[in-house]
C-alpha cells in the first residue's frame, strides 16, 4: 500500500513515538532564546546577512581554491596556487613570520573533462597537480611555479584559429624571494629542481615554431572527428564493433624529437643550452644534471652527464643511434640505470638492453641483453616495465615481455572495408570479452618482473604468465609473487582472488604460502615479515621459514569493520605500518591503535583503550613522506576523530609509553598535515560547512592555529548556511544521525522548503566544506544560500532488501527534522545519484512524501541490470548486486523475487512524484538503458517524469558546459515544486529532437541575460 502525505505523517507519528526516543540538534542552545523567541545573537546575524546576496550560478566560474600548497624547507615561507574553477589564477607567497605577501599571476587552464580510462584520470590528475603546484628551493631563496596563458589571450588565438604551435604558452616563473620579483622565461615546456642541493634549476623549452609539412597537415585532415549523425548512431554501443573499430585504424606513436634543454645558474642567471634534449633528471644534490638527446640526426643520440658549475663539455656516458629512457637513480643516488635500444636501432623492433652508470665512472655499461644474460627465449628487455633499485641498492628491477612482432608494412594491410571485426564470447574464458577489450592496451604493454644481481652480476626472471606480479621486499631478497589464473571466471560474480607465493630472487624459485587470498600481502619495514588480513583477523608469516601467526584472534576487539552491512567480506579498519625493526606492527579496530608484536608474542593498546571510551578513532600520522618504518624512540601524531561529534583533532603518543596526550580539539574539520623538512612547523587546513579550508600553521605542539591565507573572504558576499547533527532512529530502532544545513539568518518560526539528499553514510562530512560549483548532484551550499533547508541523513542496511532499507532509514530522519516544526510538509525534495538514484526511485513506489525527486543515472530493473556491463571497466554487474552495494546476497535464481520486489519498474504505477532523470548514453557504470525502462515506464503510465540525456556524456557528467547545464535545469525543476517558480519552457513543452540546439542558444542567452 502506497504511503500517502498525510497518513505518512500520523503513521509516523504514532509508530515512531517509541523509536524517535530523540532528536538531538547540535550546537543549538533555546535557554539563548530571548522571551519573544529571537536572540540578540540572532537579530545581529540577520543585520549581517540582510547585506549579502545568495549565491547564483554566475558565481561558479569565479570560485577560486587552493591548490597545491608548499611549505619552504625551513618552515619560514609558504606559497600556494590560487585557482578559479574558469578564470586566471594567481600564486601566493607568504613571509610566516612577518605575514607580507607576493602574488602573481599564473594563468588559465581550460576546463577539460577527465579521461573515462582510470589511468588516463590518474595521470591528468597528477599532471595538472603538478602544473598548479610551485616549488621552493632547497634553500628557500626561490621560488619556481608554472605561467600557463590567460584565459583572454588563448580564447582569441582560438578565434583566431591558430595552429596548435601557435598558440599562446606555458611559462617558467622564477621568483626572487627575497624581492618577491619574478623572472618569466617563455614557452616552457617543464622543469626540475633539485630536492636537496641549490643554486640551479633545469627547464626544457618547447620545440621551435616551424612551417608544418604537407603530410603533418594531412593527418590533421584524417583524424577530424565525423559527422553529428554518425556520433549519434554510435552512441551507446560501448561494446561493439562501433567502438572496436575506432581503435582499429589509430596511428602508432610518432618518434619525439628533444627540444632545448637550459641549466640556469640562479645566483648570475647565466644559463647553458643543450640541443635537442629529450628526457632529463637532476640529482638531488644538484651536483649532476643527466639528459637524453633524441635528435632528427640519429646519430647525435646519447645520454649525458653535466656538472653544474663547470664549464667543461658534457659527458657522454652512452652515445650512438637509438632511443635513451627510464633514467632511474638508486636511493642513495650512487648510481643509475636506464634502458636503450641503441644496439639495435635499425630493426623494424629493436630491441632495448639496460645499462648501468656508477657515478664516479665516466661512461654507462651494458648490464642485461637479450644475447647476454639469459633472458627466456622470445622475451626481450621492456621499455615500458618499471626500472628501480631495492633499498640497498643490491638490486635492479626491469620488465621483461614477449618481443613484439613487427609492424606490418601498410601497404599489405587488409583494406578497411575488407575486414571482419567480431568478438567470440567463449563460455572459458578467463575475463569477459567486455573486460579483455577494457584492458587490452594493458595486456599489450605487460611486462614481468625480474631482477639483476648488480655484485653478482647475475639476472633472475621472476614474473612469467603463471605468476604475473612481484612485489620484491625492500632490500630485495624475497618477494611476494601472485597468481589469479584459478579465480579469474570469479571476477565479476564474487571477489578477486589470487594465490601466493614468496619467491627466492636469487633463483626464482617459488613456494605457496596462501591459497584464494582476497587481499593483497605487504611487507614489514625490512623484510623480515609479510602481513595479510584473512577476512577477520591479521596474521603474519616469517620469512623465510612461512611459519603463520595469527596476531588478532585472542584479542578482544574486532579488527574488521563492525559496521558492515553488506554481503561480502567485511574489509578491515586497516594498519599503520610496521616500526624500523620489524619487531611490532601497528593494527586498527573501530576506535584504537593496538602495537601488536610480529611473531604474536603479545600485544597492548597502544591508545589505552581511551579511543572505544570516548569514541574517538585514533590513525597515525606520517609526517615524514620518506619515512622508512616507524621510529620507536619518537612521539606518534595520532589523528583523532570523535565518531559521536564529528570533532576532529591530534593526540600524541609513543610506543611502549603512556596515556595518549590530547593537543588539540575542535568542532572543525582538520586537514592532513604536512610538515616543513628542516623545521618544526606544520601546516594545515580547518573547516567548517561555513568556514572556508584556509591554510593554517602551527607547530608540534598544536597549542594554537595560526590562519595564513585569506581564500575564505569570498564568502563575506554571499549568504550560506550552518550544519548541525540531527540524531534519530530507524524503523529498526538503530541510533543513526543526519546532517541538516539551515540557511543563514535561519528563523525557527518560519516555514523552509527542504532538499533531501542521500547516498548511504553522509554524516561524517557534517564540518565538510562545499564549493559552489556545478556538477551532477545539489550543491548544498547553493541551495542553503538559496534559502532551502538541506538535509543527508545516514542509510544502513538489511541483506536482502535494500530498497526497504533506504526507506526505513529516509522517512524517520525527515520526520525527525519537520517535528522541529519550521518545514515547510509540501516543500521537500529529494536528490541523488547512481545507488542513491536508485534508492529514491525505489522510494517514490512507496511514499508521496516527497513533492519532486531527481534520481540520477539509477537502477530501474535489477532483474534486467543484473546481467548487464559495467562499461567502464568491463565487469559483469552480477557481483554487484550479490556481493556488494546492491546487498541483495545471491542470485537472481537463488532469489528472484527479492531482485522483483527492489526494482522500481514492478511498482511504477504506484508513483504519484514528479521526476527529473538523468542518465547519460555512455554511462560506464549504470547501463543507460535503465534509465530508458524506467522512463518509458512512467511515460506509459502518463506521470510525470523528464529525462537528460547529455550526448557523449558517462556516469557523472564530465563537461563543465553540460554540469552547468544540468545545475541550473536541476534548480528550476525544484524551484517550482517547493517554492512555486513558474514552469521553464522545458518543463512545459520538451524540447524537440530538430530543435534542441536553437533550444539551447535560446537558454543561454536567457541565462547570460541574467548575468
Amino acid at each position: 500500500m502506497l504511503i500517502s502525505y498525510y497518513g505518512q505523517k500520523k503513521a509516523l507519528r504514532l509508530n515512531f513515538r517509541k523509536a524517535v526516543l530523540f532528536v538531538v540538534i547540535v550546537g543549538v542552545s533555546l535557554s539563548s532564546l530571548a522571551p519573544g523567541g529571537v536572540s540578540a545573537q540572532q537579530a545581529r546575524a540577520a543585520r549581517q546577512t540582510s547585506a549579502k546576496r545568495a549565491l547564483s550560478h554566475q558565481d561558479y566560474d569565479a570560485w577560486r581554491s587552493i591548490q597545491g600548497q608548499q611549505l619552504s624547507r625551513d618552515g619560514k615561507l609558504l606559497a600556494y596556487s590560487l585557482i578559479p574553477q574558469d578564470g586566471d589564477g594567481e600564486i601566493v607567497v607568504r613571509n610566516l613570520a612577518t605575514g607580507r605577501e607576493w602574488r602573481h599571476g599564473r594563468g588559465w587552464r581550460r576546463p577539460v573533462a577527465p579521461p573515462s580510462d582510470p589511468e588516463a584520470a590518474v595521470a591528468a590528475f597528477q599532471s595538472g597537480g603538478r602544473a598548479t603546484r610551485p616549488e621552493f628551493s632547497a634553500d628557500s631563496r626561490y621560488l619556481f611555479f608554472t605561467i600557463e596563458p590567460d584565459k583572454g589571450d588563448v580564447l582569441k588565438a582560438t578565434k583566431e584559429k591558430k595552429r596548435p604551435e601557435e598558440m599562446p604558452g606555458n611559462a617558467l616563473g622564477i621568483m626572487d624571494l627575497a624581492t618577491g620579483q619574478v623572472t618569466r622565461i617563455e614557452r616552457v615546456k617543464g622543469f626540475q629542481v633539485p630536492e636537496d642541493g641549490s643554486g640551479y634549476i633545469a627547464y626544457q623549452l618547447e620545440a621551435k615554431v616551424e612551417e608544418r609539412k604537407p603530410e603533418d597537415k594531412k593527418d590533421e585532415k584524417a583524424s577530424e572527428p565525423g559527422d553529428q549523425e554518425s556520433s549519434d548512431q554510435a552512441r551507446g554501443q560501448r561494446g561493439g564493433a562501433a567502438a572496436q573499430a575506432q581503435g582499429a585504424g589509430a596511428r602508432g606513436p610518432r618518434k619525439e624529437y628533444g627540444t632545448d634543454l637550459i641549466l640556469r645558474n640562479l645566483a648570475t642567471g647565466a644559463e647553458r643550452t643543450f640541443a635537442e634534449a629529450l628526457d632529463y633528471s637532476f640529482s638531488k644534490d644538484a651536483k649532476t644534471l643527466l639528459y637524453t638527446v633524441s635528435s632528427k640526426k640519429e646519430e647525435n643520440n646519447a645520454l649525458y652527464a653535466v656538472t653544474p658549475g663547470v664549464d667543461s663539455a658534457p659527458v657522454g656516458l652512452l652515445t650512438g643511434k637509438g632511443k635513451y629512457s627510464r633514467l632511474t637513480w638508486d636511493e642513495d643516488q650512487t648510481q643509475m640505470a636506464f634502458v636503450s635500444d641503441r644496439d639495435d636501432a635499425a630493426s623494424k623492433q629493436p630491441k632495448f638492453k639496460v645499462y648501468h652508470w656508477d657515478r664516479k665512472s665516466s661512461s654507462a655499461n651494458e648490464i642485461i641483453s637479450t644475447e647476454r644474460s639469459g633472458i627466456r627465449a622470445g622475451y626481450v628487455v621492456s621499455e615500458r616495465g618499471g626500472l628501480n633499485f631495492s633499498r640497498d641498492g643490491s638490486r635492479l628491477f626491469l620488465g621483461i615481455a614477449p618481443a613484439p612482432e613487427p609492424e606490418k608494412d601498410p601497404e599489405e594491410a587488409t583494406p578497411a572495408d575488407e575486414k571482419v571485426l567480431v568478438d567470440l564470447w567463449h563460455w572459458k574464458d578467463d575475463f569477459i570479452q567486455p573486460m579483455q577489450r577494457v584492458r587490452a592496451a594493458q595486456e599489450r604493454n605487460r611486462s614481468y618482473r625480474a631482477v639483476y644481481h648488480i655484485n653478482d652480476g647475475k639476472f633472475v626472471a621472476l614474473a612469467d604468465e603463471t605468476m604475473q606480479n612481484v612485489n620484491p621486499a625492500s632490500d630485495g631478497r624475497w618477494a611476494i609473487g601472485t597468481d589469479d589464473r584459478p579465480w579469474r571466471r570469479l571476477v565479476g560474480v564474487d571477489a578477486n582472488y589470487s594465490d601466493v607465493y614468496l619467491v627466492d630472487t636469487a633463483d626464482g624459485s617459488r613456494r605457496e604460502l596462501l591459497k584464494k587470498q582476497q587481499m593483497n600481502p605487504s611487507w614489514s619495514t625490512n623484510g623480515k615479515y609479510m602481513l595479510f588480513y584473512d577476512g577477520k583477523d591479521w596474521n603474519t608469516i616469517s620469512i623465510p621459514n612461512g611459519r603463520k601467526t595469527n596476531l588478532t584472534a585472542n584479542l578482544a576487539v574486532k579488527f574488521w569493520r563492525e559496521d558492515h552491512d553488506s554481503p561480502n567480506t567485511p574489509s578491515p579498519y586497516g594498519s599503520a605500518g610496521w616500526t624500523k625493526d620489524d619487531r611490532h606492527v601497528l593494527l586498527y579496530d573501530q576506535y584504537d591503535i593496538w602495537q601488536v608484536s610480529a611473531d604474536g608474542s603479545g600485544a597492548k593498546n597502544l591508545t589505552d583503550g581511551i579511543g572505544r571510551k570516548e569514541k574517538i578513532e585514533f590513525r597515525y600520522v606520517r609526517l615524514d613522506p620518506e619515512e622508512r618504518g616507524i621510529d620507536q624512540s619518537k612521539p606518534l601524531l595520532l589523528r583523532a576523530n570523535n565518531d559521536w561529534s564529528k570533532d576532529t583533532g591530534f593526540y600524541r603518543d609513543r610506543i611502549d609509553g603512556g596515556m595518549p596526550e590530547k593537543l588539540i580539539m575542535l568542532p572543525k574539520s582538520l586537514g592532513n598535515p604536512t610538515k616543513a623538512k628542516a623545521a618544526d612547523v606544520v601546516m594545515l587546513t580547518a573547516s567548517r560547512f561555513d568556514e572556508y579550508p584556509d591554510i593554517h600553521v602551527t607547530d608540534l605542539n598544536f597549542k594554537s592555529l595560526k590562519k595564513v591565507s585569506d581564500a575564505g573572504k569570498q564568502m563575506d558576499q554571499f549568504t550560506w548556511g550552518k550544519a548541525e547533527l540531527v540524531r534519530f532512529k530507524n524503523m529498526d530502532g538503530v541510533d543513526l544521525s543526519g546532517i541538516l544545513i539551515k540557511p543563514d539568518n535561519f528563523d525557527p518560526q518560519k516555514k523552509y522548503p527542504m532538499m533531501v539528499y542521500i547516498y548511504e553514510k553522509l554524516s561524517d562530512g557534517l564540518h565538510r566544506f562545499v564549493n559552489p560549483s556545478p556538477g551532477t548532484s545539489i550543491n548544498a551550499a547553493f541551495y542553503a544560500s538559496n534559502g532551502y533547508l538541506v538535509f543527508m541523513p545516514d542509510i544502513v542496511y538489511t541483506i536482502g532488501y535494500p530498497g526497504h532499507s533506504a526507506l526505513k532509514c529516509v522517512l524517520p530522519a525527515v520526520q525527525a527534522v519537520v517535528d522541529q516544526g519550521f518545514v515547510k510538509e509540501d516543500a521537500i525534495g529529494i536528490q541523488g545519484h547512481s545507488w542513491g538514484g536508485y534508492q529514491i526511485a525505489y522510494m517514490v513506489t512507496q511514499t508521496n512524501r516527497f513533492r519532486a525527486a531527481a534520481p540520477g543515472a539509477l537502477v530501474g530493473n535489477m532483474t534486467s541490470a543484473y546481467s548487464g556491463i559495467r562499461w567502464g571497466t568491463g565487469l559483469p554487474r552480477q557481483f554487484q548486486y550479490e556481493r556488494t552495494q546492491s546487498r541483495i546476497g545471491g542470485s537472481i535464481w537463488e532469489y528472484p523475487m527479492r531482485f522483483i520486489e527492489n526494482s522500481p519498474i514492478f511498482n511504477a504505477h504506484r508513483i504519484q512524484t514528479p521526476i527529473l532523470m538523468l542518465h547519460n548514453d555512455q554511462d560506464d557504470a549504470v547501463p543507460w538503458y535503465q534509465g530508458i525502462e524506467y522512463y518509458l515506464a512512467l511515460r506509459r503510465l502518463e506521470k510525470e517524469v523528464y529525462m537528460f540525456n547529455y550526448n557523449g556524456e558517462f556516469h557523472g557528467l564530465r563537461r563543465r558546459q553540460n554540469q552547468k547545464d544540468y545545475t541550473r535545469r536541476l534548480q528550476e525543476f525544484f524551484d517550482h515544486f517547493l517554492k512555486g517558480a513558474p514552469k521553464p519552457a522545458w518543463m512545459e513543452s520538451g524540447i524537440p529532437f530538430i530543435e534542441r540546439e536553437k533550444d539551447q542558444e535560446k537558454y543561454r542567452a536567457k541565462v547570460e541575460s541574467k548575468k
